[in-house]
């Protein structure tokens, strides 16, 4: 069985091109280092948007591995020409602040290619867990790459179907037999509380 580990990016600065962390988004990834440093992760990978690799940045020091930059994971928006605006704080006279408070992720980015960005999301995964048999990895990217893999799992036509927390956890698993399976959505419990280690196996 290979395991894949999903992870949202921590809350990025707003005004800003390509953004790097905010403050909260440094301590959120903190928090997901801290967390995630007991799985015994075999690699690691990102998304080359600064974003994500600020994110992976505090993983790779714990564990002392490098990530590796693939392209396929980086987000929707590959126009640069214009700051980012994190989607919660975008004003509430944007049409998509009323599809994200409603629900209506789809209708977030109406021009999105989805057949191109499905196939890209999917292409990323793969390329992951082909090079991984038997390994758990965790791959820092966004949060519509991992909507869209997570629908294509379920066998979903809704790509953007949840809207996942920053520096959120969510899994899939790639059974013997090549079958791919949702195991968990949108863990965030690295936010909240500190994680229990068996006193045998403490430093």
């Amino acid at each position: 069985m290979t395991e894949l580990l999903l992870i949202r990016h921590g809350l990025p600065l707003a005004g800003v091109f390509d953004p790097g962390l905010s403050p909260e988004g440094i301590a959120q990834a903190e928090h997901l280092a801290a967390w995630l440093g007991h799985e015994d992760l075999d690699a690691l990978y990102v998304s080359p948007y600064r974003r994500a690799r600020e994110t992976a940045a505090p993983l790779e020091r714990l564990t002392g591995m490098t990530a590796t930059v693939l392209d396929d994971l980086r987000e929707w928006d590959t126009d640069v020409s214009h700051p980012y605006t994190p989607p919660e704080q975008i004003g509430a006279d944007d049409p998509r602040a009323a599809a994200l408070a409603e629900g209506r992720f789809e209708d977030f980015v109406p021009e999105l290619d989805r057949d191109a960005f499905r196939a890209r999301a999917v292409r990323a995964v793969h390329t992951i867990l082909d090079a991984h048999p038997g390994g758990r990895v965790a791959a820092v990217c966004h949060g519509g790459i991992t909507n869209t893999y997570l629908a294509t799992v379920l066998g979903l036509s809704t790509m953007f179907w949840f809207h996942p927390d920053y520096t959120s956890v969510s899994r899939v698993r790639r059974m013997p037999g090549g079958r791919v399976v949702l195991h968990s959505v949108n863990e965030t419990a690295h936010l909240i509380a500190d994680r229990a280690v068996d006193a045998g196996t403490a430093a």
